[in-house]
């Protein structure tokens, strides 16, 4: 009777410590953090129409569950050079991550142009937006 007893409070004890750490380990692993960068692609000044613009978003922070290291999905800029990019990668959680602004000029290859630090949130929709403008000629060092 005894050792009944003992194995059924035993085995609801694990059950339940079991049932706590996968809850924890799904809120880290999938908290929506959110954030967003916008801005204008140009070649010596002047706008990039149809441009592919794509971020490369790190973040390693302490408790993280799993490091990110991603590409946005890409986005096409406007007659003006515009873009807005939302970034939502798996495993971010608040706080900041590195961005680069990486540019494929139609027709042309992929420029890594510059970067930033973007503050990941958990509103929605995002409440940073980062401001990254990127000149092609000046990246390269073709504008005079």
């Amino acid at each position: 009777m005894k050792w009944t007893m003992l194995s059924i409070v035993g085995s609801v004890s694990v059950t339940w410590l079991a049932c706590g750490e996968a809850g924890d380990l799904a809120l880290s692993a999938g908290a929506p953090a959110t954030a967003a960068a916008m801005g204008r692609i140009t070649d010596c000044g002047t706008p990039v129409a149809g441009a592919a613009v794509m971020l490369l978003v790190q973040q390693d922070e302490s408790g993280q569950a799993r490091p990110v290291d991603t590409r946005t999905r890409a986005v096409v800029t406007d007659r003006g050079g515009g873009y807005l990019v939302e970034i939502a990668p798996a495993f971010a959680i608040p706080g900041p991550a590195a961005v680069r602004l990486l540019v494929t000029s139609p027709g042309g290859a992929m420029q890594d142009v510059t970067g930033g630090t973007v503050e990941f949130g958990l509103e929605q929709p995002p409440r940073d937006t980062l401001r990254l403008d990127g000149d092609l000629g000046a990246a390269a060092g073709a504008c005079h």
